[in-house]
């Protein structure tokens, strides 16, 4: 009768052991689907943010206008008329600063912040960015803003488009 026992905790044992093996196997693909899950809602919540802020600029015409002729001649707008831009920007740049954060986490794909820097690459020589970042880099964290900076003094080349484009003087509001 022991060493029937035996046998039978002997076996209860290997039939425990193995149950652990394979609750310890589905969790781990548990964390990998989780891992993608997070990295992907991310990844829609960053772009969500970033394509809301274009849109609602966008869509309203005298903010785009005083937002593009503060990146290309901030004198040229009256004092009282510089915060709009300058909330916008900083919106912007809260974003980004998010985005850049969430990459150096792992939450993010790094391709997703890229396509995001192309945003600063695109008026990095606008002197109303030039002055937006001057004013308000150091509001920033510290590793976000050497980021920055390193856009801001790369020769990249930035595809043209609206940037390069679009004249405020003779566009009547339209591009």
């Amino acid at each position: 009768m022991k060493y029937k026992l035996k046998n039978i905790a002997l076996i209860a044992e290997i039939f425990g052991g193995v149950a652990i093996l394979i609750t310890l196997i589905f969790v781990g693909f548990q964390f990998r689907e989780n891992t993608k899950a997070t990295r992907s809602a991310t990844a829609t919540a960053t772009i969500a943010s970033m394509s809301s802020w274009y849109s609602n600029l966008g869509n309203n015409q005298q903010s785009s206008m005083l937002f593009w002729k503060f990146l290309t001649a901030p004198d040229s707008v009256p004092q009282e008329q510089r915060l709009q831009p300058i909330f916008n920007l900083h919106a912007t740049f809260l974003l980004l600063q998010n985005g850049y954060l969430l990459v150096q986490d792992g939450t993010l794909d790094p391709s997703i912040q890229e396509s995001l820097a192309q945003a600063i690459k695109g008026v990095r020589d606008q002197p109303g960015m030039l002055l937006y970042w001057k004013l308000r880099r150091s509001i920033f964290m510290e590793e976000f803003q050497i980021y920055v900076d390193e856009i801001l003094q790369s020769t990249d080349e930035v595809p043209e488009g609206i940037y390069n484009e679009f004249d405020i003087e003779n566009s009547g509001g339209t591009n």
